[in-house]
């Protein structure tokens, strides 16, 4: 690397309050958790800071509140390097999110957006010259679906690679018809978008590409192989072997490594054992934020993997 690439991110800024209980509580259930901690989160947010410590050069555009959580998150960000100007504050509340993590490292979310749904088509527009100069735009989906569409459209018109995440998926982004370079999407997400079972993905794969309108598909399985789909075949790159402490925050670990080696010109195979090592270390500490891995430790668990399969 002998320049950091320039990553665009857009999206969502949260205060994470995260409780552990022996199980994700059934509807009706109460539990008490054995465990309670706030760290930041939000997927933009952990996605730049993924992004960042991969080694690219980061800017976020997002939207926080007016109040002391939306001061603190700015000055974290900035401290870890990443370019805060474009962030704006709006409204009195900053977004949060409320996590259950049980002894598996399994996880349930409830968000509530509060500052990133003031994060409009217009906000994204005000940075056009910023977004075609990316090397990548990387987004997900807790900001407004129109605001998602608009960045899109910009990068496309200038030749920007875009990287989607579409978490969480909605039946508005499904009915949108929504064109991107590449969709980072687990297999929950996966099915749900093309309407395709596991299975059904696994034999028919350019079916399942072709539905969700994308020229490549990264699906995340947890601990099993990563599929890659794009148009001439199909990868399955197993990721590191962990044992989970806690997958909050893995996914977007995974996708800001990718974003950072993809526009870095990493051939795609690379970028995805990247990724993955980024995603496998992501879950070896508790909170979004506080585990997203390094470059050196990535590196480092890419080449133990390399050496352990010859």
């Amino acid at each position: 690397m002998l320049q950091r690439p320039k990553i665009v991110v857009i999206g969502s800024l949260n205060v994470d309050h995260t409780l552990r209980v022996p199980h994700i509580p059934a509807p009706g259930e109460t539990l008490t958790a054995t465990a309670t901690f706030t760290c930041l989160g939000g997927k933009g947010a952990n996605q730049a800071l993924a992004a960042a410590r991969a080694g690219g050069d980061v800017t976020l555009i997002g939207c926080v509140g007016e109040d002391n959580f939306g001061a603190r998150y700015i000055e974290h960000l900035r401290s870890a390097g990443i370019h805060t100007g474009t962030i704006m504050r709006a409204g009195p509340s900053t977004g949060c999110a409320f996590i259950a993590v049980d002894d598996t490292g399994e996880n349930g979310i409830v968000v509530s957006p509060g500052a990133n749904h003031a994060l409009t088509p217009i906000h994204v527009e005000e940075h056009t010259t910023l977004i075609r100069s990316a090397a990548a735009l990387l987004l997900e989906l807790e900001c407004p679906l129109p605001t998602v569409l608009r960045a899109v459209s910009i990068a496309v018109a200038a030749g920007v690679p875009v990287i989607l995440n579409p978490s969480p998926l909605t039946s508005e982004f499904i009915q949108a018809h929504m064109e991107v370079n590449t969709l980072i999407l687990n297999e929950h997400e996966a099915t749900a978008l093309v309407s395709m079972t596991r299975a059904e993905i696994d034999a028919e794969p350019q079916r399942a590409r072709a539905a969700a309108r994308c020229r490549q598909m990264i699906i995340t399985r947890g601990g099993d192989p990563t599929l890659v789909i794009t148009a001439g075949g199909i990868l399955k790159i197993a990721p590191p072997q962990v044992i989970p402490v806690d997958t909050v925050g893995a996914g977007d670990a995974f996708a800001g490594a990718f974003a950072v080696a993809h526009a870095d010109g990493m051939a795609l195979e690379g970028a995805v054992r990247f990724a993955n090592a980024a995603g496998a270390l992501a879950t070896q500490g508790v909170g979004a934020q506080p585990s997203i891995p390094w470059r050196d430790a990535i590196l480092a668990l890419v080449g133990r993997c390399n050496g352990s399969t010859g």
